[in-house]
Parts: structure tokens; sequence; C-alpha cells
């Protein structure tokens, strides 16, 4: 006999034993996952990573959300668990530390797959299946600070707990399925569909139960006519409740254009997750919807189709109308990262389809014709390196950048692939096909879909990388350069004309001490609040209706220079660039109370004024000096220029220009540089450059310039104390 005390140690051993292949697949794909996550030298896909970081930052400092100061709401619980990484004092320290979790994190998608797949196929196929979900191309967030890295496991998670549920319909389960579908709309907003998606599996559980298919076989066509008739009653009244209470819904549902454009790009979004998987499990998984004829009936199958089926509609649906929308009031995208969802349920469908070589045929028909459709008719995007809301689209995109793969080589490689891939499901299914042939079909195929979405998953994290180090030239090392001198001191940030607030953006994420941002012009926009100060005559910043009260005092300044220049000691400078034209940041520490020397507006990070002209404010000054202004029109034609030096006058909190002190007339050719230097007084006063002949270098010279822009002159404004001996 079996000594009793070995008995529960060798159970042990056998259960290590059948787990280690799944995490020998769970571990491996961390570690190419954390690979690519120390690879990504920083975020880029803005606002989504900085607004995330701002709340998640203010959690961990003081308890309460917030972005930039200003309170703001838990929208997902996603930044609460990002909160305690942000204790970690060094910033790269933190962000490396914050990548490794979501890896670990976004990757766990394979486990509940894994044990949802166990109900319906056997073990090596339901391996398959949580490989094929934890391997598609939208694991390349995991690097990214985004909610879809805990909120695609956990819709995962959701599926599991509901079919559980359903299945074996005890407390236990069916408690923690009720609470999980509450808790899904914290963790992503998207997740709404979980609920939804819950009643509707409830629904179609009681339609598809042998009691009521017992009672739909006496139906007449008129009992059918009616049924179809409640159906659209049904859909009318939710869409109109949706509509008073949803301004986004009406929005979208008023007008046939918009519920045009829900269904060209909700099939946009589904043409992206075809591209991204492979076109097959979208084929076989759709088709596992619909039972084969004479198959016998399983309430573990009945389950899976019914929550598949509903979170098909559910988040196919949400996709399609969020993608309308955007189109109207932001931008016209491919959201394929809001139907990635489904994707761990196509999986599992997929291999149940394999594992027992039965399907619908007439499902696999429509399923494989609406593929093809999507194969041949979804923009490829080629022309961008990597969109950040369709990774699916990474594997094209990467064929077209290293191999200068045309989009009809593409949509050639994807036809391919779908008409191989759709003939070796039917060969793998056919009844009069060899079991051991129709096995190795089988397994060829699973390999090849594997292959296909580790592929596209390792060229989306290639452009990401690729992408990132583009950032990092913008912002240029070392990155937390204004957190290193400052010692975390409250810092604010002022620039003007901003045309591209990427800089920004990257040097508020790595520097922690930048507690608030703004413009003089508002050119600086969220995530967060970036209003600009109350300024007085004398140059001094307040934050409140009395400038006895100013609200807030920093300690340092980062500075917009030249046309922002502050009163304190220069601490340090920092190069960055707009495009390819460097520019420099400097820091100051700052007078107390915070006050601004000089400011200038209307000129553009090139240097050129724009279609109002432009404006020079001197706030003070111990004694008089000299103002010099150079001003170009780089081989323009030749433009009459007024020059105005008035007083500083207030409107609004704000200085303006006030009484005019005197004003000078020049001409300045295109052929050099124009010096002009004014006296000017010991108190604050202001220059308003007038340029005449303004144009627009694309109207003027299309073969040469492309540029939109309305210009004036390259503007330089310099203020001496002296004016130098060699000034002419």
């Amino acid at each position: 006999m079996v000594d009793a005390a070995v008995r529960p140690r060798a159970a042990v051993a056998d259960r290590l034993l059948a787990a280690a292949p799944l995490a020998s697949v769970y571990a491996w794909l961390c570690i190419v996952y954390c690979f690519e996550a120390w690879k990504r030298a920083t975020p880029w896909v803005f606002t989504d990573e900085l607004e995330l970081t701002q709340i998640s930052r203010s959690i961990a400092d003081t308890g309460h959300p917030a972005r930039r100061g200003q309170p703001y709401g838990i929208h997902t619980l996603y930044v609460v668990l990002l909160a305690p990484l942000w204790l970690i004092h060094k910033v790269s320290t933190a962000y490396a530390a914050i990548k490794y979790v979501d890896v670990f994190v976004m990757a766990s998608v394979l486990f509940p797959t894994y044990f949802l797949a166990r109900m319906l196929v056997r073990k090596p196929w339901a391996l398959f299946a949580a490989a094929g979900a934890a391997a598609i191309p939208s694991l390349a967030y995991s690097s990214y600070i985004v909610e879809e890295n805990l909120a695609y496991p956990y819709a995962a998670l959701c599926f599991l707990l509901i079919a559980k549920a359903f299945v074996v319909r005890s407390r236990g389960w069916i408690v923690s399925a009720v609470v999980a579908a509450i808790v899904a709309p914290a963790v992503r907003g998207e997740l709404i569909v979980v609920p939804i998606l819950f009643v509707l599996g409830l629904f179609f559980m009681w339609w598809s139960s042998d009691t009521q298919r017992e009672r739909r076989r006496s139906w007449s066509w008129s009992d059918w006519l009616g049924a179809v008739a409640l159906w659209a009653g049904a859909i009318i009244v939710i869409s109109g409740f949706a509509s008073r209470y949803y301004q986004e819904w009406y929005d979208v549902t008023a007008y046939n254009w918009t519920k045009y454009r829900a269904f060209a790009y909700g099939d946009w979004a589904v043409g992206a997750l075809v591209t991204g998987l492979g076109a097959i499990p979208v084929v076989a998984g759709l088709a596992s919807l619909v039972a084969p004829r004479g198959e016998v009936r399983l309430r573990e199958v009945r389950v899976f189709r019914c929550i598949a089926t509903a979170a098909v509609i559910g988040f196919g649906l949400y996709t399609a109308m969020k993608a309308s929308y955007e189109s109207q009031f932001f931008e016209t995208r491919v959201w394929e990262r809001d139907l990635i969802y489904i994707a761990p349920l196509l999986f599992v469908g997929t291999a149940l389809v394999l594992d027992r070589r039965r399907v619908n045929w007439f499902a696999l028909a429509a399923a494989s014709a609406y593929v093809l459709y999507l194969v041949l008719g979804t923009p490829l995007q080629l022309g961008v390196q990597l969109v950040s809301d369709a990774l699916g689209f990474a594997i094209i995109q990467g064929a077209n950048r290293y191999y200068e793969w045309t989009v009809s080589d593409a949509r050639t490689l994807l036809l391919v692939v779908f008409v191989v891939g759709v003939a070796l499901v039917v060969a793998a299914t056919l009844p009069r096909v060899r079991r051991g042939l129709a096995l190795g079909l089988a397994g060829v195929l699973a390999v090849g879909i594997l292959a296909w979405n580790v592929t596209g998953e390792i060229a989306a994290a290639s452009g990401s990388v690729s992408i990132s180090r583009d950032f990092g030239h913008i912002l240029q090392h070392p990155f937390s350069w204004v957190d290193d001198a400052t010692g975390r001191k409250p810092t604010i940030y002022l620039g003007q004309g901003v045309v591209d607030q990427r800089p920004e953006w990257l040097l508020e994420f790595w520097n922690r001490s930048i507690t608030t941002v703004s413009s003089l012009d508002a050119t600086i926009g969220g995530p967060g609040p970036a209003g600009a100060p109350n300024i007085t005559t004398a140059g001094r910043l307040y934050w409140t209706a009395d400038p006895a009260r100013p609200g807030k005092i920093f300690d340092y300044a980062v500075e917009d220079w030249p046309c922002v220049d502050f009163a304190g000691t220069l601490v340090e400078r920092h190069p960055y660039l707009v495009g390819n034209s460097p520019k420099l940041w400097r820091l100051i520490r700052l007078t107390k109370p915070n006050r601004l020397l000089a400011t200038c507006s209307g000129i553009y990070p090139d240097g050129w004024s724009g279609p109002n002209d432009s404006t020079y404010f001197r706030y003070s000054g111990t004694h008089p000096g000299w103002i010099r202004i150079r001003l170009s029109r780089q081989n323009w034609p030749p433009s009459p220029v007024e020059i105005q030096l008035t007083h500083i006058a207030e409107q609004e909190n704000s200085p303006v220009l006030g009484g005019l002190i005197r004003e000078k007339r020049v001409v300045i050719s295109g052929a050099k540089t124009t010096t002009v230097w004014l006296h000017v007084p010991a108190r604050g006063f202001a220059v308003h450059v007038l340029v005449e002949n303004k144009f627009i270098p694309r109207q003027l010279s299309p073969s040469t310039s492309s540029d939109p822009r309305t210009l004036g002159a390259l503007v330089d404004y310099r203020f001496f104390t002296t004016r130098p001996r060699r000034a002419a």
C-alpha cells in the first residue's frame, strides 16, 4: 500500500506538473513583454498616459485624485493600481516599475481565458486559446500607461465568472459574477458593456432553453411576426431612453449620416482586429456561436455561446457608436482598442471548433464572407508608423516600414492568410477527413495563428519603441533635469506661442516638481487646468481676484525664453526640439512674490510674427535702457513696418497697450535684416510691431513652400541697459 502521507505530496506534485505548461507560457510572454517595456524610453501616447500619471501621482502624494492640483474623480481603478508605485521617489525608477507591473497584469489574461476554455475543450486547445488571447498585438499596450492593462484581463475574468455562474448556478459563483459585473465600469468606462452583456446573456439563456425551444416549435408565422415586432419595439424604446439621457447616443443616432458612420467606422475597428488576429480567429470564433446540426446540447457550450454573442453585440455596438461620435466631435480614428475585449472569446470559440471538429457551415460561410469584405475593404493605415488606437495594423505597417510593402502587397498577404486559413478550418472539420490528418491540419493552423499574433505584437512594440526614442530626442537627456535642480520644489511652466505641446507633456511627465502649467496666450492645453495667471502692470503674477493675495507662490519656473522672462536667478538651461528646430528652456529661481521682467506675444516658435502682429512688454526697470528690434523677411517681398512704443495699461487683469509714447516707420526688404534701436523709459513700456504686407508662403510660392500660416516678419526683441558701442 502507498503511504497515506505520500499521497497528498504526489497530488500536489501532479498539480504543479499540470500547471507547468500554462505557467511556462505566462513566464515566457512576460519575459518578452518586459524586454519591450525596458526598451520603451518614454511615454508618447498623449494625453492618455500623462492624465493617468497625474491622477495616480496625486493619489500617491495626497490621497486624493487631481490633475495639476485640481480635484478630479477616479474614473478608472487603474490609477489606484499605479498610485503605490509613484511612492518611489525617482521618476525613472517608478516608471520602470509601472511598466513591469503592467506587463504582469495584462499578460494575466492568460489565466481566465484558459479556465474558460477548459470548460469546453481539452487542455492543449485551452492552452492555445489562452496563449492567443495573451499574444494579440494589443498586448504591446503592456508597456504603456493606459487603462487596457487592467481592463483587458479584468473583462476576461468577468467572462469566466459569468460563465461559471450560469453553469454551476451556486451562490458563490453568482455573487462573484454580479460583483465583478458591477465593478467593471469602475475599471474602465467602456466595461459598462459587461453588466449589459450579463443581462443580455441571461436573456439568451432563457431564449435558448429547452422549454422555449419546444414552445417555439408550435409558433405560426404570425407568432414570429409578433416576436419581431416586439424586438423592434424594445430596440426603439431603449434607443429613445438612451437618447433622452445620453447626449452622445442622441448625436450618433439622430441623423442618417451619423448612423452610416457608425457602420463604416465600426467595420474599420473590426478590420483592424481581423488584421491583427490573422483573420481566422474571427472567422472560426464567430462561426462557433451557432450550433452545428446534430450537436449534443451541453450547458457549458450553450452558456459560452450566449455570453460570447452578448459580448460581440455589446462591444461591437459600443465601438461603432464611439467611433461615429468621435468622428463628429474629435477626429476620425480606428478604435480597435475598444474591441479587443472579445479576442479571448474568439480564441476560445476557435479552439471549440478545432477541438470538436464540428462547425455550422452556414455560420462559417457568413463569417467568412464578412471577414473577406473587411480584408478587401478596410483602410490599412500604411502611411502611419503606428496607430495607437489600432495596434492590429502593426504587422502590416512593419512590413511597409522595413520591406516597402504597398497596400496591394498587404491585401494580397491578408487574402492568402484568409484563404489558406479557411481551407484548413474546413479540412479539419470535415467528417470524411481522417482524425490524425485533421488533428495535424488543426495543429498547423493553431501554430500559424499564434505565430501571426506574436509577430504582430512584436511589430507593435517595435513601432512604439521607435516612436518613444523620437520623443526622447525631443526632450533630450537628462529627462528629469528640473527635479534634479529643484529638489521637487513647486515649479511653474509658462509658455507662449506653443504649436507643439509634446515637449511640455514630456517635461511634465518626467519632472514631478512642475505643479502648474500655463501659457500667456492659451496655446497650452490639458490634461488638467492650464489657465493663464493674472499679471499686474508691474509684472506680478497672481491667481486670485486680489493681487495682494496671489494664491500660488512658486520657488522655480521653467520659462519659454525669450518670450517669457521671469525675475530671478538663472539656474540651468535645457535644449529641446520643436519639429527640427532647436529651442531653449531656462530654469529660474524666482523672486517672491513671483514677477515677470518681460513677455512677448504673437510670435511663432520659429520666430515669425503672425496675423495679429507681435507685442513686447517690459514691466519694470531701475533706470532707462534700450530695446533692440531685429526684423527680417528672409527673401520674401518687402513690407512697411510701423513700430509703436507705448505705456502699459491693464484690462481684465492683464497688461495691454497703453498710451502712445512715440512711433517709428521702417521698410524691411527680403535681402537683409533691419535693426531698430529705441530708447525706453525706466518704468514699464510696451512695443508693438505691425507688419503691413503679410503673406501666406503656400499661396505666394506653392512650388517651394507648403506653409499655410499668415506671416509678417521674423521678429526678435532684446533689452539692454546700455547701448552697445557697435550698435548702429
